[in-house]
């Protein structure tokens, strides 16, 4: 017996070092592919409008690649939703002026205002306006790292009403292959990895 329980430390020792092994060896590829699973981006059709959700993470990355869209003649409008802010200041207000002053005109401009806490509030606070407006498709835009869950939820709000393909924003402090090279990249990689897993379990 005491042979038997040896041999088992033994093999459980030389597993646990071949893991270490394996994580050392092979970290850059295993934390990759850990940053690319939070990607999550589809295919470009045309749509009847971009719609860019709130929660911008630095110089109005969203907004200048949903105008990005605009100009390539993907969407025919542009559709800003801003969630209420402190000081009673909504992010549209700064969403709003940078669209107009890189091109959009304001007639292909619609502004959605809402006190969202979540990407699954904001879902349903602004398909009713969506679909008052008489917008039949979208593109969704939002930054890199939070396209998976942002899709999970406005497919779950919108179902078959509105269908809805995604697309990726650069991040000032996320790339796929170098969050865990900076504090910031750090944070947001962790904290989307945790809201994404808790959104399979709602």
């Amino acid at each position: 017996m005491a042979k038997t329980s040896a041999r088992r430390r033994i093999v459980f020792l030389l597993a646990l070092l071949l893991i270490a092994f394996a994580l050392i060896a092979f970290h850059r590829q295993i934390l990759t592919a850990a940053g690319e699973w939070l990607l999550a981006e589809d295919k470009l059709v045309k749509a009847d409008a971009v719609v860019v959700i709130s929660g911008e993470d630095g110089d109005g990355m969203r907004t200048r690649a949903a105008v990005k869209l605009y100009k390539q003649h993907w969407v025919g409008r542009v559709v800003l939703s801003g969630a209420r802010e402190p000081f009673g200041h909504y992010e549209t207000d700064f969403m709003g002026p940078l669209a107009l002053s890189l091109g959009v005109p304001q007639k292909d401009l619609l502004i959605i205002t809402h006190r969202a806490r979540s990407t699954f509030e904001e879902a349903n606070a602004v398909l009713p306006d969506l679909q008052q407006a008489g917008i039949h498709s979208i593109i969704l835009v939002t930054s890199n790292y939070h396209t998976r869950r942002a899709r999970r939820y406005f497919r779950r709000v919108f179902q078959d009403r509105i269908p809805v393909i995604v697309h990726g924003a650069d991040a000032n402090w996320f790339q796929p292959d170098s969050w865990w090279q900076s504090r910031e990249g750090l944070k947001y990689f962790f904290l989307e990895f945790t809201k994404s897993w808790t959104s399979y379990l709602e």
